[in-house]
């Protein structure tokens, strides 16, 4: 419930883009419209379809193959036994049809900071091996993908 004082800047901003949008130069890219302004004013739509398992699988080899400085997992690797198959066999397994639906590519990103976090838990304090610091195992990503609500 918003309170009294506090300031609905969702509304401001589809009045905004809704005036733009009626201004005809410019292109709007929306995901679930649902205001009428905006269903108006939209001449083209696209449907895309869910991610298949094997295609997240994919999409975690390629976050976890190509990380920049900034990211989460910068330096993590993923153990050898995390190949494409056995990754897109444990979402198939552990996840629902339903979750991958709600969640998906989205499922890829939360999967590895809950391996993540499975691994720091994992891990003794006095380990010493670099390697193992930073390897995410099957395991990890197993134990991840059941902390996803």
């Amino acid at each position: 419930m918003q309170k009294s004082d506090d300031k609905d800047y969702g509304l401001e901003a589809l009045e905004e883009i809704i005036s733009v949008m009626d201004n005809g130069k410019v292109v709007v890219i929306l995901a679930y419209p649902s205001n009428e302004g905006f269903c108006r004013r939209v001449t083209k739509f696209f449907t895309f379809d869910d991610f298949m398992t094997e295609d997240l699988a994919k999409i975690l080899h390629l976050k976890m193959n190509n990380q920049t400085d900034g990211s989460l997992l910068y330096r993590f690797k993923l153990d050898p036994s995390c190949t494409v198959e056995s990754v897109e066999n444990l979402i198939k397994t552990v996840t629902s049809d339903k979750q991958r639906k709600k969640m998906n590519a989205g499922l890829v990103d939360r999967l590895l900071v809950n391996a993540r976090e499975n691994l720091d838990l994992r891990l003794s304090f006095d380990c010493v091996d670099t390697d193992e610091l930073l390897m995410i195992t099957l395991e990890d990503l197993k134990n991840g993908l059941r902390l996803i609500s």
